[in-house]
């Protein structure tokens, strides 16, 4: 039986009530998809007459954790039936089970860091006397891509020979070493076997290697066996991810493969009028066969859609520095809200988003200077702050790990030693004892288990002659660490906290950190999936957004298609700003205004 407490549209209700077997669900931004994919996961497990696990794939931790959360809140016991995860995640469960059928040894070595997968490329061909590319990030910037798309980039053949001389993968060979295990029938069988439903939230984004990896696990055309009743959910508007081979057409082309039933979602509950109709005019931009859907649609607020000349970049940053100030001093405007609605606003509820991540140093510069906090996304290499704190992380991989050549180059380089100065873990612990600092952490060498890994590090201290910056850099390392094995702790059994079971819990929460407090400085890229109260989107000249390199008929669509994304986030107040001056290599010039905004 549908929850009554939650009242859906009628065409979200088909959705959750279809019983096809496969379904397609186009989403534009606002419209309520991720409770209906969560109200169709809690009717798919209630009715008991079919009630088999659902895997529930999604585009990034953080939206996999909220789905997990949400089910739990609302299902109690039946949440055991719900698998929600990353579709690079669910891969590498596959290669840790299965692996040894394609020669991957057991303990399988993940290689997440640039300067890892650079070193054993460069080893590998140094020891073949081949030559080594210049450029080694434009390398696997091209090997990565090319692998999304199901390609053939230079080097793949001495890449995938290097990866495997260290029994390693790396993120995009989770995905073709999967697709190489269900492509073996009995491992595809009994794989299907163990759900009943496929549900894929932010389809849009999906990658060919992506896509045949999900057509492979659902089965049907061509394909022996079970045909898992699959949902995917996305919007081709939002795409953003081609340049990393993502393919929006891929939700058409499963419709038509599985001939799936198509609906569509067009109610936005998220936005206020004029923001709505603002992004709806984009959509239209888009696609010119969609009318604008505002009419016709009760908004409760009215919002506000803002626009701003800067006469240079640093006044651009300090105006929209400003505008935060007002809205955290004075609320959201009551004009812009609905009636009874709160205009409260924290610094968490309100985000600025550029093209790219230079565009926001002079909105940080001048909120620093305004005393307003802020916070940027955070990348796997910055995680933590401070190198007593990354050696914790390396001394983690060493112990779950002690055979993989990337954990100990990681420890050499965070030590400067040579490589053979931690051959071994008696070694290496040998070595951090002759340290005063370090010393604290030898005890990690001696633990069976993690169990006693954060009291181990509140107990290590620095000496009286350190800055309080380092101090407090350091307890805030702890303090993450902690955060960390705590949330480790909610989802493993005893038995299964083991070093290498929070190591690759530690891998997967660094790809989805949650930034601490303050104002989000953003990239539209990092934002996609979120919301926020109220937006300033800076940067809009043309070669800033879009982007100077969008220079086909395809990029300035998928240069739209980010636009799109970045005017959808905000539910109540959006400032678009531009600077009418800009400081080039040969001094000042007159850039041309983004196309994307009528600034008259």
């Amino acid at each position: 039986m549908r929850d009554l407490r939650f009242e859906l549209t009628a065409e979200q209700a088909k959705i959750v009530d279809c019983d096809a077997t496969a379904i397609s669900v186009v989403a534009s931004a606002g419209t309520g998809k991720t409770e209906v994919v969560a109200r169709r996961i809690e009717r798919l497990l209630q009715d008991r007459s079919n009630a088999s696990p659902v895997l529930a794939l999604t585009y990034t931790v953080k939206a996999a954790d909220e789905l997990r959360d949400r089910i739990r809140a609302r299902l109690g016991d039946l949440d055991r039936y719900v698998e929600a995860e990353t579709i690079h995640r669910f891969a590498h469960s596959l290669l840790l089970q299965f692996g040894t059928y394609i020669g991957l040894p057991p303990d399988i070595e993940v290689l997440t860091k640039l300067e890892d997968r650079a070193e054993l490329l460069v080893r590998w061909l140094d020891g073949r006397i081949c030559s080594v590319p210049d450029d080694i990030t434009a390398t696997f910037n091209a090997l990565d891509v090319g692998r999304a798309r199901l390609k053939t980039p230079p080097l793949l053949k001495e890449w995938d020979a290097a990866l495997s001389s260290i029994g390693a993968v790396d993120y995009p060979s989770m995905l073709t070493s999967a697709i190489d295990l269900l492509e073996l029938s009995p491992i595809r069988r009994t794989t299907a076997e163990r759900y009943g439903h496929v549900i894929v939230d932010e389809a849009q984004n999906l990658t060919p290697a992506q896509y045949r990896l999900l057509t492979l696990l659902i089965g049907g055309p061509n394909l022996k066996g079970k045909q898992l009743s699959a949902t995917l959910v996305g919007d081709a508007k939002q795409s953003v991810v081609g340049f990393a081979g993502g393919d929006h057409t891929l939700m058409e082309r499963f419709c038509e493969q599985y001939e799936a039933e198509r609906f569509e979602l067009k109610e936005n509950f998220r936005s206020a009028k004029n923001i709505a109709a603002f992004g709806a005019s984009v959509a239209t931009r888009l696609d010119s066969s969609q009318e604008s859907r505002t009419p016709g649609i009760h908004y409760a607020a009215a919002g506000r859609v803002e626009r701003y000349e800067a006469p240079g970049e640093g006044e651009e940053g300090r105006y929209v520095a400003t505008w935060i100030k007002g809205l955290l001093d004075g609320g959201i405007p009551e004009d812009a809200l609905a009636v009874g609605e709160a205009g409260h606003v924290r610094p968490e509820d309100v985000a600025v988003l550029a093209r790219s991540s230079s565009a926001l140093l002079q909105t940080q510069s001048a909120l620093d200077d305004l005393g307003i906090e802020s916070a940027t996304a955070a990348s796997p290499e910055d995680w933590l702050s401070t190198r007593l704190g990354r050696l914790v992380l390396a001394t983690i991989d060493l112990r779950a790990n002690p055979h993989h050549r990337s954990a100990r180059w990681h420890a050499a380089r965070i030590l400067e030693v040579d490589e053979e100065n931690v051959a071994s873990l008696s070694e290496l612990a040998k070595l951090l004892e002759r340290h005063p600092v370090r010393q604290g952490l030898a005890p990690l060498y001696e633990m069976n288990t993690p169990e006693g890994l954060v009291d181990t590090l509140q107990q290590v201290s620095l000496p009286d002659k350190d800055d309080p910056e380092r101090y407090a850099a350091w307890n805030t390392d702890v303090c993450l660490i902690e955060e960390t094995w705590n949330s480790f702790v909610e989802r493993t059994r005893p038995d299964g906290r083991t070093w290498p079971a929070f190591s690759q819990h530690l891998m997967w929460v660094q790809r989805g950190r949650l930034m601490d407090p303050g104002v989000r400085l953003l990239t539209v890229h990092k934002a996609q999936g979120r919301e926020f109260r109220a937006v300033a989107l800076i940067g809009l000249n043309k070669g800033q957004f879009p982007d100077f390199r969008a220079v086909s008929r395809e990029q300035a669509r998928a240069e739209l298609r980010t636009f799109y994304v970045a005017v959808t986030r905000p539910s109540r107040m959006l400032l678009l700003t531009r600077a009418q001056t800009r400081h080039g290599r040969y001094g000042p010039f007159y850039p041309n205004p983004s196309p994307f905004v009528d600034w008259n």
